[in-house]
């Protein structure tokens, strides 16, 4: 482990998740920048200047609020953040968390953690606007009064929040999804059960859907930026239509072997056998239903002995059953003529 990662793993969690965001926030942040430079006409209200600074200064400020927030003044040593954070960055040390949390402390945790993603994109939605809108009426005050760039800044920006708000869930869905693993392990070994967080948003179909908006979107602000033929138009969208099609085909072989293995492990716990079976060609989903049907005869191949072990401890205990009423009755038997020696031996005595 380098110097950067030993450094990087002492920052609280949350800050770590932000700093591992950032990366995306930052690039469609020059998505909007020069997105905005590009269109607007800064020339006819002589705001060029204006927009240049106070843009990066707006996204500047929020970020540094931002970051309070998810608790980076504890870099400094103040304990200073929202509820949330303030759970999380306690519990979860250097990636994993603690082994000595309480259980009602880690329900908390797995709270968050579940609901952290779309959390996040709200964040991700809430600041980014924010820095569209103060950008909007600095531009509205500079130039004086309402111009078409106004109109250019609000769309450039309303795109680029978009995109943040829209993938930020999948950066932190990946940052976050080995805690939340060590968390459901925990509560399971503890015997605790939690309600899981659903979203459509973290269903596979929408992020394979999703897949598709970037080339599109990029392609749409290329229709936006350039003045192009109608021939070249007709060729992209000839070619987008394309791209959907081949994208949809994949995305629903993916999730057909999802569905497939769902369906298989549905059927599993039943006594009839079953056997997993793909119409996939891929070799790792091939691969993997030789291991899942190995895993299924093992199932099988202990059910088949726990039921055998049954059977012969039920022939024993009708044997120990038997030899019970055997013994028992003897011993009755025993008991009697011991009784009817004993009232021979009084008769004997009376006789004499």
């Amino acid at each position: 482990m380098n110097y950067f990662s030993k450094n990087f793993l002492r920052f609280p969690y949350t800050v770590q998740m932000l700093f591992y965001c950032g990366i995306w926030s930052l690039l469609c942040g020059a998505f909007i920048y020069f997105l905005i430079l590009n269109q607007a006409d800064f020339a006819v209200t002589g705001t060029r200047t204006v927009f240049i600074f106070n843009f990066p200064l707006y996204i500047l400020i929020i970020l540094i609020g931002v970051l309070i927030e998810h608790g980076g003044l504890r870099i400094i040593g103040i304990k200073k953040e929202g509820r949330k954070f303030f759970v999380l960055n306690e519990n979860i040390k250097g990636g994993h968390i603690s082994p000595d949390i309480s259980t009602e402390a880690l329900k908390e945790v797995f709270y968050f953690l579940s609901h952290r993603p779309m959390d996040g994109a709200k964040i991700g939605f809430r600041s980014s606007s924010l820095a569209i809108f103060f950008t909007i009426i600095t531009e509205y005050i500079a130039s004086g009064g309402m111009t078409t760039n106004l109109f250019i800044i609000f769309i450039s920006g309303a795109s680029g929040i978009l995109l943040l708000s829209v993938f930020l869930i999948y950066f932190a869905d990946h940052f976050i999804s080995p805690a939340l693993k060590e968390s459901r392990m925990l509560l399971s070994k503890r015997g605790k059960r939690v309600k899981e967080f659903r979203s459509r948003l973290n269903g596979l179909k929408t992020k394979l859907g999703f897949s598709l908006t970037i080339p599109i979107f990029i392609v749409l602000v290329i229709f936006f930026i350039l003045k192009l033929d109608l021939r070249i138009i007709v060729f992209v969208l000839v070619s987008l239509v394309m791209v959907v099609f081949i994208s949809r085909v994949l995305s629903f072989s993916i999730f057909q072997t999802f569905s497939e293995i769902k369906d298989f492990t549905d059927e599993l716990p039943k006594k009839k056998k079953v056997l997993f079976s793909t119409g996939s060609f891929n070799p790792e989903v091939i691969d993997l239903s030789v291991d899942l049907n190995r895993a299924a005869e093992k199932v099988y191949a202990s059910r088949a002995e726990t039921e055998r072990f049954k059977t012969e401890l039920k022939k024993k205990i009708g044997e120990l059953e038997k030899w019970k009423k055997l013994i028992g009755g003897r011993e009755l038997k025993i008991a009697e003529l011991k009784k009817e020696r004993q009232e021979l031996e009084v008769r004997v005595k009376k006789k004499r």
